[in-house]
């Protein structure tokens, strides 16, 4: 009997992550049906998709062009300016939406995602209740209404609706895994961490089985790391140790400030306190050297190329860099600008060749708390964001990561300054000077005030409600409370625990 053929529709190269396969589908129905608007918003998704959402807007803006009142192709443009950033241009697209069709429920539930990550938790209620005059058990009404409630700080609230949504049986995998997650965090506000614990390991298990078809067709997160780390231990060291001069490109800062470390390391925290000076832009966890890492990084005959790069292709790296900063709608021109990239810390060697005068905020946590809290979190998932869905791959991708960063440090050029999260919490003030005083910055009022400037601005992280809170000391040393769910994980976690000085019992 002949073997089955493989299945080559879009679903199933979506699925597998075949982008390049999917792409080309696409557009080969396009040559066919050019003026089709369903075709382009096709070839949008997949773009999506395949994380290239500049090439995805202009799909969205070809299908637009042809069906220009389209509440689908609105929506879809939106989406992907939201994930942008772009959140005024997101929420003009959705309007556009509402106004073609009132009751558009995509377009409702983008504006409330919308107003729960600027914190506005009553446009975020409204918005719900809209949702909810269709039907109170609606599955995009319930999860809003959790999450509304554990931004409110209404955690039995949360983890009812969160357990309500959970169960309900016409849900989709990834949709029960977020369900899971949101009552994890309700559960674990509510000081019951051991339901908490097991929870976010329910829900984490579901991420792990239905992203492992496309994980396997990939290089895993921790032998990237490792792959790159063992590179440069058999490097010369020499090449590294200079850069090609910087000359003005468009677009560029005046000052360039890269924050690295790992996720879940008070990333956000320390983003938003230096966004609170008017002469910083930040922009978060954009892939703003994506295309660098694929073009260097990826393989031995890139870093080869990396480690001698001319001057003409360095000028012509870090346009392209500044080309996509000012894409996510930043103006970086006379400013000090914060590309915060807590799982960026592996280009490191981009950062030396391209931005030699950039200056690096490493960021610090306790191993326990930071591969803890990685557990415990919902993430879109990645490469890196893949090892958190179970709990020995998440240690091991920490400690690879830190172990890849040792080498960096030893060998390449960097102006860079550890700054560790609990030292930010317990001693404000003068950890603050002391990072402002790296950077060339004078402390202002405005960054003291740290709820008010989160408020002010969208944030996408797990540390949202947190940060808008301003201050706090609740995270510091809460692996205790899972002291025997963390106990497997030690072996992995221990050395970087007694290397950062915080002690086994900690």
């Amino acid at each position: 009997m002949p073997p089955e053929a493989p299945d080559a529709t879009l679903p199933a190269l979506l699925r597998q992550g075949r982008f390049d396969e999917a792409i080309a589908l696409c557009q080969q129905r396009l040559r066919a049906s050019p003026r089709e608007p369903a075709a382009w918003a096709a070839l949008a998704g997949t773009l999506v998709a395949a994380r290239r959402p500049e090439a995805a807007l202009r799909a969205w803006d070809a299908a637009l062009d042809l069906a220009p009142t389209e509440p689908a192709i609105l929506v879809g443009k939106a989406s992907v300016l939201q994930a942008l950033s772009r959140d005024e241009d997101a929420r003009d697209q959705y309007r556009r939406a509402l106004a073609a069709d009132p009751a558009r429920v995509e377009a409702l539930f983008g504006l409330a995602r919308l107003a729960i990550e600027s914190g506005d938790w009553d446009e975020a209620e409204a918005l719900t209740g809209r949702l909810s005059a269709a039907g109170p058990d609606r599955p995009d009404a319930l999860w809003l209404g959790a999450r509304t409630a554990l931004g409110r700080g209404d955690f039995e609230v949360a983890e009812a609706r969160a357990a309500q949504l959970a169960a309900n049986p016409g849900l989709g995998p990834d949709q029960r895994a977020e369900a899971i997650l949101l009552r994890a965090e309700a559960l674990d506000r509510l000081d019951r961490p051991t339901e908490a614990f097991a929870a976010a390991v329910q829900g984490k298990a579901i991420q792990h089985q239905l992203y492992a078809e496309r994980a396997a067709g990939r290089e895993g997160e921790v032998d990237k790391l490792n792959r790159l780390a063992a590179w440069f231990r058999a490097a010369d060291p020499a090449p590294w140790r200079e850069a090609p001069a910087e000359a003005t490109v468009a677009g560029e800062a005046r000052s360039h400030v890269f924050l690295m470390g790992f996720p879940r390391s008070g990333t956000t925290l320390l983003e938003q306190v230096l966004a609170g000076h008017p002469e910083v832009r930040a922009l978060e966890e954009a892939p703003t050297l994506a295309e660098a890492y694929a073009e260097f990084l990826t393989a031995p005959a890139g870093l080869e190329r990396l480690a001698r790069l001319t001057p003409q292709e360095t000028q012509i790296w870090r346009a392209r860099y500044w080309a996509e900063v000012a894409a996510h709608g930043i103006d970086a021109r006379r400013q000090v600008f914060l590309d915060k990239a807590p799982a960026g810390t592996l280009t490191l060697p981009l950062v030396a060749k391209l931005f030699p005068r950039a200056k690096v905020l490493f960021a610090l946590r306790d191993p326990r708390d930071v591969v803890l809290s990685c557990l415990r979190h919902n993430f879109q998932i990645n490469a890196m964001t893949y090892t958190f869905t179970q709990a020995d791959t998440a240690a091991a991708c920490y400690a690879a990561c830190m172990a890849m960063a040792e080498v960096y440090r030893a060998i390449l050029p960097l102006t860079l300054i550890e700054a560790r999260h609990e030292v930010l919490v317990e001693d404000f003030g003068r950890e603050l000077a002391r990072l402002c005083g790296f950077l060339g910055l004078d402390v202002v009022p405005a960054m003291l005030d740290i709820g008010a400037t989160a408020r002010s601005r969208t944030v996408r992280t797990p540390s949202a409600d947190q940060v808008r809170g301003g201050l706090s000391d609740r995270g510091l040393g809460r692996w205790r409370a899972y002291a025997a769910e963390m106990a497997p994980l030690m072996p992995a976690l221990a050395p970087w625990v007694e290397r950062f000085g915080y002690g086994t019992s900690g």
